[in-house]
């Protein structure tokens, strides 16, 4: 039976992913922290293996038997822009030390590495991306991940790297105090479970070797930032007046994804089922 090293596993996203791929029929390896934690894993298909990404004994722990790795592990925002040198350390220099520890002993390893379409910067024009769009990241995580890709990219491993958008979870949340994008902001978001899907059917998929791809929600969930919050503040039965706006542009787009959900099949969600899932989450809370 195959096995996946999972980094980053105890984490909401290593959580979801790990159910997703012992469905498929794997074993996981889930690599973390040794503060993490680790309650509700399944002993007779995980092993939970603490350690460190700059810490070799513990990397060849993780790799030794596996097919392929999801490298999820990464400090994020807001803390990775609050806190560069922690980034830094984890992001980039986690990454180039799994990668080393892999290239020399496991090289047909399957490399799966989660990055974000923050590499691309702000787009003051609100083209459509695509993969072969300039780089251009302009915070601090955003560089952490490009910096990353750029060893990812230039290894001997078989590697895949997800550009992944922004993530909505289809649960009511408080609305923030300030959305991260402007009014007329084309934006793009992806359903959480999208995400996971995408990263599961990654693994192990001959197409998906060497290919930087971009994973976002499809047609759908193209849209203004006006309206994904029109939309929200409608279920909530709130007034537009409230709703606040970065000044700036955020690191949202539309996405050209058709070559990623090709070769993945992983946009299963709708921008429609998922205002359906709020909806039935917020009328849960409200006893109805």
């Amino acid at each position: 039976m195959s096995k996946v090293l999972v980094t980053g596993g105890a984490g909401s996203m290593g959580r979801l992913v790990t159910e997703k791929l012992i469905s498929k029929g794997f074993i996981v390896k889930i690599f973390d922290l040794p503060s993490a934690n680790y309650d509700g894993f399944d002993p007779k298909k995980t092993e939970i293996i603490k350690g460190d990404l700059n810490n070799e004994s513990d990397l060849l722990s993780g790799i030794s038997d596996v097919d392929s790795v999801v490298h999820l592990a990464a400090i994020l925002p807001p803390l990775a822009n609050e806190n560069e040198e922690l980034a830094k350390k984890v992001n980039v220099d986690g990454t180039k030390k799994i990668v080393e520890v892999i290239q020399e002993h496991n090289p047909s390893i399957h490399f799966i590495f989660s990055s974000s379409v923050s590499i691309y910067g702000k787009n003051t024009d609100n083209k459509t991306i695509t993969e072969i769009s300039n780089p251009n990241p302009d915070d601090n995580y955003a560089l952490t991940k490009f910096q990353s890709e750029e060893i990812v990219t230039s290894s001997t491993l078989n590697f895949t790297v997800l550009r992944i958008s922004g993530v909505s979870i289809p649960i009511f949340q408080e609305p923030p105090a300030e959305w991260p994008f402007m009014s007329n902001q084309n934006i793009e978001f992806i359903h959480r479970d999208d995400v996971v899907d995408s990263i599961c059917n990654s693994v192990g998929n001959k197409k998906s070797y060497k290919q930087i791809l971009n994973i976002s929600g499809g047609k759908t969930w193209q849209m203004s930032g006006e309206k994904y919050v029109k939309d929200y503040f409608e279920i909530l039965e709130v007034g537009m007046e409230n709703a606040n706006y970065q000044k700036e542009e955020g690191h949202f787009s539309w996405y050209d994804s058709d070559k990623s959900n090709k070769i993945l099949n992983y946009q299963n969600k709708n921008y429609e089922l998922y205002l359906s899932e709020i909806i039935q989450d917020l009328e849960k809370l409200m006893g109805e």
